[in-house]
């Protein structure tokens, strides 16, 4: 599978060190919000309804107060790729029609059913070049200052409204970033799909390593991995954006 003709804006990364929260409040997907990072999912009828409410309110607070401790700010960038087997290879941008390797990201296949593997979804060695798009989000670390403390003063409550608030935003910082680069390449609204380490089709957190060498999430933003490979600070995500159009998610499992 081939992804097509794409022509990037630019090839390498880019900083968006000031990233207006004005721009994603939009973005937040204030019911999962509710539902999931506020604690409201089992609520339904009047007893969501009158939840649903007072959350909004209280959201409406919040969103006055949150520029003091949430500092959006991304990289991203596109390199030239191949696949090779199961593995994206990524070439060095500088040059991109050298094809020289400076990384290489293995990913699982399904033992069975459709053996959907992401190397699938670019184009092989030894054809046209192909283009991998990779970013790396954060809030910083003003969050995760913020609800500890919180919690010292004994406001567990507002404490966890503050961490679900800022686990929410990063989702839609996240999405903020993936619609740009649909926006740079001119992709239809369902097209290019978003793939985080950590989840099923690319399990293997420590490739976050490999992220940081082709991205300056730690110059330009200040983040770092902990021992295992987790993203510092907390809310922060990177992820891999496929373009190809048969693109899907899946899960691997063992036979």
């Amino acid at each position: 599978m081939i992804a097509g003709s794409l022509s990037p804006p630019f090839w390498g990364a880019q900083t968006l060190s000031e990233i207006s929260l004005d721009l994603l409040w939009p973005l937040l997907d204030r019911k999962a919000l509710f539902r999931g990072g506020w604690g409201a999912g089992g609520l339904t009828g009047p007893a969501w309804e009158e939840i649903e409410a007072e959350f909004a309110a209280r959201l409406r607070v919040m969103q006055v107060e949150a520029g003091a401790y949430l500092q959006p700010q991304a990289v991203y960038g596109y390199f030239p790729a191949h696949s090779d087997g199961e593995a994206l290879v990524i070439y060095d941008p500088a040059a991109p029609s050298a094809r020289q390797e400076v990384a290489r990201f293995p990913f699982p296949r399904q033992p069975g059913g459709q053996r959907l593997c992401l190397a699938d979804y670019f184009a092989p060695v030894g054809g046209p070049l192909d283009v991998a798009i990779f970013q790396v989000v954060t809030v910083g670390p003003g969050a995760t200052a913020r609800y500890a403390a919180l919690e010292a003063e004994g406001a567990y409550s507002e404490a966890y409204f503050v961490h679900g608030l800022a686990s929410h935003i990063t989702e839609a910082l996240a999405a903020w970033v993936h619609q740009r680069v649909r926006d740079d390449l001119g992709l239809a609204e369902k097209q290019g799909r978003r793939y985080s380490w950590g989840y099923p089709a690319c399990p293997d957190v420590s490739q976050h390593r490999e992220v940081f060498r082709l991205l300056p999430a730690e110059a330009a933003l200040g983040m770092a991995l902990t021992a295992a490979g987790q993203l510092v600070p907390e809310h922060s995500t990177a992820a891999l954006i496929v373009t190809h159009p048969a693109a899907r998610y899946f899960v691997v499992r063992s036979r």
